[in-house]
């Protein structure tokens, strides 16, 4: 069997900048020197460039096959080990579960080398994930918008590849995805929600449940919230950590987005539904003693344990579809939440502000339709107007 080669290079100025320079060999042995702009100016940046030239040969050598034999299934898998420690843990496991459940199988039985994979390649893959038995469990289609997913995930690891000189540009940047429809939130109305709690009355998941509905909570941020972040004399619950579930399990992390950290008052019923939590899990310590798990979390199981997230959402949905209720699911409570504030007519300022949303557009573009009362106001007034014009 033919040694593999070691993969070698320099670097070079060219034009007032560095370049990376690596010694890339076609299946004859041939060199195919790859030039890879650093961005760096001239200028104080030797050690740098010096720096970027040692990540990229380390990247080469990791590779067991040679370069222009390289496969995109097994540059997606090398890419996928590359990553792990750059990226978040729950988005990390969403790379994880789109390529080895769905990318990586499909180009490994087609077998297209990454130096020839086309625009055209991906989208027939987006369309064989639009057939019956993509889904792994139900066996049903892909829909369209996590098939878009799929293609962010493509794109950003072939955009990694041109970084790396492996490519000479993103065959994703190119590729049409399906068409996906707006997405437009379900929602229950006050009395639906009323009713909705009763389904959950002792149940481990009725505290985490009933927050989401007053607050229009993200599982991540209702099973997140520590009781050193709810403050009873003010009677306001400060949203400043997130529980995420990860390849490796649960870990606590930051809100979403910098609007996320926001403090919320407290309901009179939020109140004395967290003053009873707090009273039954301080039982729970003095007569579980060591066997109680502890933590700071509001949300936990009777020992303490915290409730995970994927836990908390496949309850709720087995719950729900045993009743007459809309088939909604968790994050749609924080749809709920924000449409029937929309309803009281409160402004889409207020209820950005009250679901943490980045700007009031973002709230908009999801709620909008949502906005009855508002509309009916606008309605309303030009009726009026209409009617005081055709008197005079």
């Amino acid at each position: 069997m033919k040694k593999k080669r070691n993969i070698t290079g320099s670097i070079q100025i060219k034009n007032g900048k560095w370049w990376v320079v690596v010694n890339l060999y076609d299946e004859n042995g041939k060199r195919k020197p790859k030039w890879i702009d650093t961005k760096l100016p001239e200028k104080g940046n030797k050690r740098r460039a010096e720096k970027l030239l040692a990540d990229y040969l380390a990247d080469y050598n990791k590779m067991n096959i040679p370069y222009s034999k390289l496969t995109v299934a097994d540059y997606f898998s090398q890419w996928l080990q590359d990553i792990q420690s750059e990226v978040k843990a729950n988005t990390y496991r969403s790379y994880y579960g789109n390529m080895t459940n769905h990318v990586i199988p499909y180009f490994k039985q087609n077998k297209i080398q990454l130096q020839e994979l086309t625009p055209f390649d991906l989208e027939e893959y987006y369309k064989s994930k639009l057939q019956a038995n993509s889904k792994i469990k139900s066996g049903e289609a892909l829909s369209a918008t996590t098939i878009k997913h799929h293609h962010q995930n493509i794109s950003k690891a072939l955009s990694d590849a041109v970084r790396k000189g492996l490519l000479m540009a993103n065959p994703a940047a190119s590729a049409k995805t399906p068409k996906a429809e707006k997405f437009k939130g379900e929602f229950l109305n006050q009395k639906q929600l009323t009713e909705l709690l009763t389904l959950f009355k002792g149940s481990v998941i009725e505290l985490p449940v009933f927050l989401c509905s007053i607050y229009g909570l993200r599982r991540s941020e209702v099973l997140g919230l520590k009781w050193h972040n709810i403050d009873f004399e003010n009677k306001s619950i400060t949203i400043a950590e997130t529980l995420q579930q990860g390849t490796g399990g649960n870990y606590t992390d930051t809100p979403k987005t910098e609007s996320s950290y926001r403090t919320l008052p407290m309901t009179n019923e939020v109140y004395n539904s967290l003053i009873k939590t707090k009273s039954l899990q301080d039982e729970r310590k003095q007569l579980m003693g060591s066997y109680y798990v502890q933590n700071d979390y509001v949300c936990t199981w009777q020992n303490g344990n915290v409730i995970s997230p994927n836990y908390l959402t496949r309850t709720f949905k087995n719950v729900i579809s045993k009743s007459n209720l809309p088939q909604i699911r968790l994050h749609d409570l924080r749809h709920s939440a924000a449409s029937n504030l929309l309803d009281m007519g409160f402004s889409v300022v207020q209820v950005a502000d009250w679901l943490g949303h980045s700007s009031s557009a973002t709230t908009l573009n999801f709620y909008a339709h949502a906005e009855k009362r508002s509309k009916m106001d606008i309605a309303n007034a030009l009726e009026a107007e209409f009617q005081k014009q055709s008197v005079r």
